[in-house]
C-alpha cells in the first residue's frame, strides 16, 4: 500500500486529528486503471460537497496534483481520498486557523467472483436502522459506524444487505446504492434523510435512458424490492451486481443489468478486465 499524507509519502497522521477523533472528515473510493481513476471529476466534486458541509477547508489543485502522482505508477487499484478538518483541540468548536490532512492511499482491487456479475448476488434486510438526518444525508463523510454495525450482523449465504431508515424506508445497501426495476422504469431511494449518494448511482441515474430505461429518485419499501421484474446493486468499485434473491424472492431478468455494465465499461466508468 502506497501512501501520501499532505504530499508527503508514508507520513503519519497526528492522533489529534478531527477525522480520528471526531469522524470529521470526508471521502471518496476509486477505482484506478492504467493510471486513470475513473469518473474523478464526480468524484472531486462529492468530495467538494462534503467539504462544505462539515467546513471543510478544500484544496481541489493540490489534491489533484497529489491524486496523479499516487496514480502514475498504476496498473489496477483502489484510491481512498480523504479530506479530514486536521488538528484541533479537545471539544466540538472547529479550530481556527484550520489545516485540514489530505490523506491519500492505495489498496488492491478486490478479486470478486465473476460468478456475482453473471449470476446475481443474494441480498439480505439488515436488522439495523439507519439514523434520519438530513443536513448529512448524501456525503460519504468519515463516520461510518452505522454501516459498521450493520456488516456486524450478517448471514453467511448473503453477499449485501439493505438497510432502511427508522421509517422502513429502503435506503441503501452496506456498501452501495440499490436499483429496482419496474418495466421501463428504473427507481432508487431518495437520500435526502439518509444514505450516501454515490458517483456510480448518479452515473445510472444519468445514463438510463441509453439503455432503454427512464429513472428517478423516489421513496422506496420493501414491497417495492420484492415486486420488482430486476434489482441491483451499484458502486464505483463493484460497477454492478444483479441481485439474484432478496428474502424469499427470486430475480431471473438481468437483462437491464447486463446493459449498464456493458455501457459502463464503454464509457470508461469501471475497469475492463
Amino acid at each position: 500500500m502506497a501512501s501520501l499524507v499532505n504530499g508527503i509519502t508514508n507520513e503519519q497522521v497526528s492522533v489529534h486529528d478531527r477525522g480520528l477523533l471526531y469522524g470529521q472528515s470526508v471521502f471518496e473510493t476509486i477505482a484506478v486503471y492504467r493510471q486513470q481513476p475513473l469518473l474523478l471529476d464526480a468524484h472531486i466534486q462529492r468530495l467538494q460537497r462534503g467539504c462544505e458541509v462539515l467546513s471543510i477547508e478544500f484544496d481541489e489543485a493540490t489534491l489533484l496534483q497529489e491524486i496523479g502522482r499516487l496514480c502514475e505508477a498504476i496498473q489496477l487499484a483502489v484510491l481512498r481520498v480523504m479530506v479530514s478538518m486536521g488538528e484541533g483541540g479537545r471539544g466540538y468548536l472547529n479550530p481556527s486557523p484550520a489545516r485540514p490532512n489530505r490523506i491519500i492511499t492505495t489498496h488492491d482491487y478486490p478479486q470478486h467472483a465473476q460468478a456475482y456479475r453473471d449470476r446475481g448476488v443474494v441480498l439480505g434486510l439488515s436488522e439495523f436502522r439507519l439514523a434520519r438526518q438530513p443536513a448529512l444525508a448524501g456525503i460519504k463523510h468519515g463516520n461510518r459506524l452505522e454501516q459498521i454495525m450493520a456488516r456486524s450482523n450478517w448471514q453467511p449465504q448473503w453477499q449485501e444487505a439493505v438497510l432502511v431508515d427508522q421509517m422502513e424506508n429502503v435506503i441503501e445497501a452496506t456498501q452501495a446504492n440499490i436499483f429496482v426495476r419496474h418495466g421501463d422504469q428504473l427507481l432508487t431511494p431518495m437520500l435526502d434523510q439518509a444514505g450516501v449518494a454515490g458517483v456510480m448511482r448518479e452515473y445510472i441515474l444519468q445514463s438510463a435512458d441509453k439503455v432503454g430505461v427512464s429513472a428517478e429518485a423516489v421513496p422506496l419499501s420493501i414491497a417495492d424490492i420484492e415486486s420488482a421484474e430486476e434489482v441491483f446493486l451499484s458502486n464505483c468499485i463493484i460497477g454492478l451486481w444483479p441481485v439474484r434473491q432478496f428474502q424469499k424472492t427470486t430475480f431471473n431478468d438481468f437483462s437491464i443489468s447486463h446493459k449498464f455494465f456493458e455501457l459502463m465499461q464503454r464509457d470508461g466508468a469501471i475497469p475492463t478486465f
